[in-house]
């Protein structure tokens, strides 16, 4: 692993690309509707389920990491915008986007506009992608 000296996160690659440009959690919240950050506290509860990882807020997304990044939350003001990355691709409802993000990678993207939303459909892809992000 190896720490950015500049931001101070942790990335599986040395001088590995990425953004130092950190910010409070709470900031992402700010103008969004009550149900954007109930439908977060509740993901993130979940999540934490998991086993340990770190939660890096930056200037356009929240991301969740164990060795390597396995969740991005990207609030907006009416719903949270997700993405993780998964060993294979899916399409169809409820995913709206899947891109490859390398040879065994596919990066997949969820809309949630509600706590339901979070149910054991999701939370058993996102234990997938945190087993997978080892």
């Amino acid at each position: 692993m190896w720490t950015c000296p500049t931001c101070h996160r942790t990335f599986k690659n040395t001088n590995q690309d990425h953004s130092c440009a950190v910010t409070d959690i709470e900031s992402h919240f700010f103008n969004k509707d009550q149900e954007v950050k109930a439908t977060f506290e509740k993901l993130y509860r979940k999540v934490s389920t998991f086993g340990p990882f770190t939660l890096n807020s930056v200037r356009h997304a929240i991301l969740f990491t164990a060795v390597s990044h396995f969740l991005a939350v990207k609030p907006k003001r009416k719903w949270l915008d997700i993405e993780f990355v998964l060993p294979y691709p899916m399409e169809g409802f409820p995913i709206h986007k899947t891109v490859q993000a390398g040879k065994n990678k596919w990066a997949h993207f969820m809309r949630l506009e509600s706590e339901e939303e979070v149910d054991g459909m999701l939370i058993g892809w996102l234990q997938e992608a945190y087993a997978v992000s080892q």
